[in-house]
């Protein structure tokens, strides 16, 4: 909601909008009278309406500057390209789950990743919304990631608030993505669609995402001086990572399959995989055959069978570039790193943010290890303590969006006592409230 009371996607609103849109077509000007349009709106508006966009998205043209080998060259260079694996599993995957598009842009605002189904993508395409347009301001006029881009803040544009008529039926949230060394823009996330691409869901999930890229790509790249990446519309070559950036690292929390990345490339494992790599992980002096039979299986008598489980994992582990696996005790050989090790030390200095953005989700969701159901335990309950103690109305909102913690009533009270009355995790989590309480709005 706006500080007025009203929506961007109320209807009364949406009408001024296409007065003033008539009005501007009659006068090839915004005058006084355009004032009901939001302010950043406007803004972007007069901007759109001086640079005169050449881009007929009726036609379908879309303004596209890149095809071929040049889209791919874009991407390949792209810094989004080294956490493709993370956008898909904590942005893209649940964005087009709920019927929504997403798109990863570069700085000058060319969409180089454009998913969703397919009877969308179709539909986007027709009005040039597709891999290699330019969807900046100067190409296309008003639009999510236009304007995030523009700004450097996250946005959303509802409806008749675009500038061409053409994206009119369409809804969009975007937040821009910062160099996580030089702080330069590097580019752009957005979620487009229906209304519902504009939920108070949509941009938490957003600005989580692009919290999660940066923190990664400050592990990735090396320490001194920053590698050269596309920006400010050139492309240059990623510099190889450093020997610290080539460490294995593990994913292990809110995903429904475990991912192993190393200097090799990233490799998904399987349940059991991932549980033995998580227990050797977690005890870097060793464990006996027998401890790790009752970590896996409920009982000592099962190390025959974690025998040859451990087997088939180090041949697993040397065919992707994993650490090594030594005997009597098992241990690792070489580092490993993981989003488990780094959210418990979140977790044990206090830093919410960190916390949230390494423990997205259930430690191996699927897996009925007891060890690691206990581990699941303890590390969730962790989190929301320390949530519920110190974390602000967003954070538990964020924390409120994984199944997990779905029918948390506590945290949605706490999130209504800490959130501004105009802030949109209010009015949302007020309606989950009721909802399990079976009370009617």
């Amino acid at each position: 909601m706006t500080a007025t009371g009203w929506s961007p996607t109320d209807s009364d609103y949406q009408a001024r909008l296409l007065r003033a849109h008539e009005d501007l077509r009659a006068h090839a000007e915004l005058r006084a009278t355009d004032a009901p349009v939001r302010d950043a709106v406007l803004e972007s508006w007069r901007r759109s309406l001086t640079a005169r966009p050449t881009a007929d998205a009726s036609d379908g043209t879309g303004h596209a500057v890149l095809e071929g080998d040049d889209l791919s060259g874009a991407r390949e260079t792209h810094l989004f390209s080294a956490v493709l694996p993370l956008l898909r599993s904590r942005l893209i995957e649940p964005a087009v789950e709920a019927g929504l598009m997403v798109a990863l842009g570069d700085a000058r605002g060319r969409l180089l990743w454009v998913e969703g189904r397919p009877q969308l993508i179709s539909r986007a395409d027709a009005m040039g919304f597709a891999a290699g347009a330019d969807w900046s301001e100067a190409a296309m006029g008003t639009s999510a990631p236009a304007l995030a881009l523009a700004t450097a803040a996250p946005m959303q544009v509802v409806g008749a608030e675009h500038f061409h008529e053409a994206v009119h039926p369409w809804s969009c949230s975007a937040v821009p993505v910062l160099h996580p060394r030089t702080r330069e823009l590097l580019g752009v996330l957005d979620v487009t669609g229906s209304a519902e691409a504009v939920s108070p869901l949509v941009l938490p999930l957003l600005e989580a995402t692009s919290r999660a890229v940066q923190e990664e790509l400050r592990a990735l790249l090396p320490v001194g001086r920053p590698p050269q990446e596309v920006h400010r519309g050139v492309s240059r070559r990623i510099l190889p990572r450093s020997p610290e950036a080539r460490r294995p690292e593990i994913l292990l929390t809110g995903r429904r399959t475990p991912l192993l990345r190393s200097a090799a490339g990233s490799s998904e494992l399987s349940g059991r995989h991932a549980e033995l790599l998580t227990l050797l992980h977690l005890h870097p002096d060793g464990i006996s055959g027998a401890e790790l039979a009752e970590d896996l299986h409920g009982t000592p008598a099962a190390e025959g069978t974690v025998r040859a489980e451990v087997v088939r994992l180090r041949r697993r582990l040397a065919e992707i570039g994993g650490p090594e696996i030594l005997a009597r005790p098992y241990r690792l050989q070489g580092p490993l790193e993981s989003d488990l090790s780094r959210a418990r030390a979140a977790l044990e200095r206090g830093d919410v943010e960190v916390a949230l953005a390494q423990c997205v989700g259930d430690l191996l969701p699927a897996s009925e290890a007891p060890a690691i159901g206990r581990l699941r335990r303890t590390l969730d309950g962790h989190l929301r303590e320390l949530l519920l103690e110190s974390g602000t109305s967003a954070q538990l909102w964020r924390y409120a969006q994984r199944p997990e913690a779905a029918a948390d009533l506590e945290v949605l009270m706490a999130i209504l006592q800490l959130a501004p009355a105009d802030a949109p995790e209010r009015s949302a989590a007020a309606a989950r409230a009721r909802d399990l309480r079976g009370e009617s709005g």
